[in-house]
């Protein structure tokens, strides 16, 4: 069981030390406002507006209390008002008041709605450009937390600190102004206590970073450890762990609870400082101005009622400073961890969107390894696949075989390029570098089958044509018939309009593949790459789905990876791979199964396990 403590404080020691911690919540909304300048003049104006109204409301109470005190009337602009006139005045500033914080919270709202869309979109752009190493040690549930909750916090969080940010600082300078103009010795005092008590919040800036930090990192673990749970739950189930993970949930829990738990008590003694802070200078200012206006009752009693009105204002940057602080580190944290997705650098550049980049029209000549040397970049230091020169002749089928890390998957991953050689190239039509072409352009002429079939999350015209989107469905029909499923797919109630579940969850491992085949024979690609298609299935539901790649392979440039020998009778050339010594056998089947070597090992072997079998 993970410990939270030692986790969440090592990230938080993680993050406080980098240099270079990415793109934060203040940089994102700069950035935005440059690029959107109405509406953030939309909102700095409906900020002062609202501001302006809050803060003259003491000035309309003194003259309210003045003229009931005895004073007849007093001067608005030009008119003499009354008491009944400026109770109009006051009811009239709360109707433009109203309306201010109406269209002022209609603006921040949208802002943090486009924002939190922003994020996401960035963040899933970023993660389907990223090349395959940057999964290998990703949990696909913390990954979720960041494009998922840590969008929306950062969405939530703007409707409100564009407008706590404006208005703390409009009402503060404003509420000076004003309680000065009503009196200056105990506006200065206010003023003065007040920002005692906002330098004194600053104070616990630093601490409440290191909380947030630790407070999101156990939240991403704890999703990601349930998620993780969840997509394995065939392991589960077949195992009869179910009464184990309950326990293990609930002791999860109790762990993350702990933390939460620490992170909100701190929370709480902050805004406790806070609102005795806030009383304590109401009481401060009661006596002073009992103090000072002790001898005269009536100008004690309308400086007070005036005062006290405008403290509400005054004060209330207090409040707006912690929801600010706790808002700001919030999302300024959860920026930083979306933007490491969208920042993240990709070891494959797709020249997507680079115009000057060649397209691939079609494959009419051959591939060539030219001194392909490759290291995974997840562990640079050991070498799978040695200098390697190779020609894949246009309309011929190759083989490769060979012991665990012999390297036969890597030549798959680099003709896809899932990864890029750590030394040589790989020249397409035998002149064009891999590197160089529009790799969309490319993938299109490429069909892949492997061993776990992938499988989408819809129903089955959706899957089989997902490559080729702008198929007809007869087409979609007529490639179903090739692998023997449509009669399957028809006995189902909606036909080819099921439904399949998250990886095909409803199919057999046979008719994943099938549906997969399908798939290629609708997009006809030109070269094709079979890496161990079939090494899943059983023998009988092998033999099938193995008559039906042979005919996907008929006229085609094809790349077969096999474990089990007896899928690469029919190619034309097979190839044995050595751990760390490349190419160490080439030719057909029949000259090499009786050949002395590494084949005829793996191959006595194979024939060895099928004794087994069947005795």
């Amino acid at each position: 069981m993970a410990d939270f403590k030692q986790l969440a404080e090592a990230k938080v020691l993680e993050k406080l030390n980098s240099e270079k911690n990415g793109r934060g919540y203040r940089k994102m909304l700069g950035a935005y406002f440059k690029n959107h300048r109405l509406k953030m003049f939309t909102i700095l104006f409906l900020a002062m507006i609202t501001s302006a109204l809050a803060v003259s409301a003491p000035l309309v109470m003194r003259e309210i209390m003045s003229n009931l005190q005895g004073q007849s009337t007093s001067k608005f602009i030009i008119w003499n008002f009354g008491w009944k006139e400026w109770i109009y005045v006051q009811l009239g500033m709360y109707v433009v008041l109203g309306t201010s914080v109406y269209f002022l919270n209609l603006n921040v709202g949208m802002l943090g709605k486009n924002i939190e869309q922003y994020l996401r979109n960035e963040a899933l752009k970023g993660l389907i450009m990223q090349d395959i190493s940057y999964y290998s040690d990703k949990k696909i549930g913390e990954i979720l937390t960041k494009i998922g909750a840590d969008t929306w916090i950062v969405g939530e969080q703007t409707q409100n600190i564009p407008t706590l940010i404006l208005m703390a600082f409009f009402n503060f300078v404003g509420s000076s102004v004003v309680l000065m103009t009503i009196d200056w010795k105990l506006g200065l005092i206010a003023v003065g206590l007040v920002g005692i008590g906002v330098g004194a919040i600053l104070i616990f800036f630093g601490r409440i970073k290191r909380w947030i930090i630790k407070l999101r990192t156990t939240i991403t673990y704890v999703n990601g450890d349930v998620t993780d749970r969840i997509a394995t739950i065939r392991l589960i189930k077949a195992s009869g762990t179910e009464v184990y993970e309950k326990q293990r949930f609930r002791d999860l829990h109790v762990e993350f609870m702990q933390v939460v738990k620490s992170f909100f008590t701190r929370l709480s003694a902050v805004l406790t400082c806070g609102f005795l802070a806030v009383m304590s200078l109401q009481l401060i200012i009661l006596s002073s101005a009992y103090g000072l206006y002790h001898n005269n009752d009536a100008q004690l009693y309308v400086i007070a009622t005036s005062f006290l009105s405008g403290l509400g204002t005054l004060t209330s940057p207090i409040y707006q400073v912690l929801r600010i602080l706790f808002g700001y580190m919030m999302s300024d944290e959860c920026t930083k961890r979306v933007f490491q997705i969208i920042d993240a650098p990709s070891r494959v550049d797709g020249n997507y969107f680079n115009d000057s980049a060649k397209e691939i029209k079609k494959l009419d000549k051959g591939i060539i390894f030219k001194d392909v040397v490759f290291n995974y970049p997840e562990d640079p230091s050991k070498n799978v696949l040695p200098k390697f020169n190779f020609t894949f002749e246009k309309g011929k089928s190759y083989a490769f075989v060979g012991e665990t890390g012999s390297g036969k998957s890597t030549i798959s991953k680099l003709l896809l390029r899932f990864y890029d050689p750590t030394e040589g190239e790989v020249l397409i039509n035998e002149e064009d570098n891999l590197k160089d072409i529009k790799l969309k352009s490319y993938l299109d002429l490429v069909g892949y089958v492997e061993q776990e079939p992938q499988i989408i999350f819809g129903n089955v015209k959706d899957n089989i044509r997902y490559t080729t989107p702008w198929k007809t469905d007869e087409e979609v029909i007529e490639a179903a018939k090739k692998v023997n499923l449509h009669e399957l797919i028809m006995s189902w109630p909606l036909g080819y309009d099921t439904i399949l579940g998250e990886r095909g969850f409803m199919l057999s491992g046979g008719q994943k593949q099938r549906l997969v085949i399908a798939r290629m024979f609708l997009k006809n690609p030109q070269l094709l790459i079979l890496d161990e298609a079939t090494s899943a299935l059983d023998n009988i539901v092998e033999k099938e789905v193995q008559a039906e790649l042979e005919k996907l392979m008929e006229g085609r440039t094809s790349v077969v990876i096999a474990h089990r020998l007896s899928t690469i009778k029919n190619c034309d050339q097979i190839n044995v791979l050595a751990p760390g010594q490349g190419v160490v056998q080439t030719g057909s089947f029949e000259e090499l199964k009786d050949k002395p070597g590494h084949f005829k090992r793996l191959y006595d072997a194979g024939k060895m396990r099928e004794k087994e079998v069947v005795a």
